[in-house]
């Protein structure tokens, strides 16, 4: 009986082999950490592009079930391209796999809006026309006839996810943030947090998102 011999020559190149094409496939489908995206999101056919405000190149999207959810409720009848806000990865090809939707509006100033650029969180309504922002500086709010100077406030975090912050001094403010998907009944705006707004007493409801200051630890 002839002998059984090993080629052991053979082993190392493919191992080599499998190793690049391992590294191959890794390379086309890494993705890089969540990161904060924000543009135009234009429906085409039956998937999604980004391009991200200040650029001009359309990024091709893995939507998730949530992001077509909120297209299919925010837009417009007839809408095609609404502005977004929202969480994502890139992987190298540039395409972005889609995460938590923060915002999704066919109203407002879209990339020209940088209102949250300075805010931890911003809480707003269209009818009656308000707005809240806390930062770090304090809590300010604005409403149709005139904006307020910033109050000191005291902040607390709920088990539940829910922030509530409250004036100490001047007006009687109180702000509460819920973690609830909220859809602004006048525009079908859509934002990933609820919001109640106190003011001496005075309860106004709206939605909420989260800003990109990083608030304080």
């Amino acid at each position: 009986m002839r002998p059984f011999t090993l080629n052991t020559t053979r082993i190392p190149l493919i191992a080599i082999v499998l190793l690049v094409s391992g590294c191959s496939l890794l390379r086309d489908t890494w993705s890089g950490p969540q990161q904060r995206l924000s543009g135009l999101l234009e429906h085409r056919g039956d998937a999604f592009v980004l391009t991200q405000c200040g650029s001009d190149h359309a990024q091709p999207v893995n939507a998730s079930n949530s992001l077509n959810e909120v297209f299919a409720q925010a837009a417009q009848p007839g809408q095609r391209v609404i502005f977004v806000d929202m969480l994502g990865q890139v992987d190298r090809s540039e395409r972005i796999t889609s995460g938590e939707v923060l915002r999704m509006q066919s109203q407002g100033r879209g990339c020209s809006d940088h209102s949250g650029d300075g805010a931890q969180w911003i809480a707003l309504q269209y009818k009656p026309a308000w707005r809240a922002a806390l930062a770090a500086n304090g809590l300010t709010r604005s409403d149709a006839e005139r904006g307020y100077p910033a109050q000191p406030v005291v902040t607390e975090q709920s088990a539940d996810g829910s922030l509530n912050a409250r004036s100490l001094q001047g007006d009687e403010l109180e702000l509460w943030l819920y973690p609830q998907a909220c859809q602004d009944l006048v525009t079908g705006d859509y934002f990933h947090m609820s919001a109640t707004l106190l003011v001496d007493g005075e309860r106004f409801t709206g939605c909420a998102y989260q800003g990109r200051q990083t608030a304080p630890r």
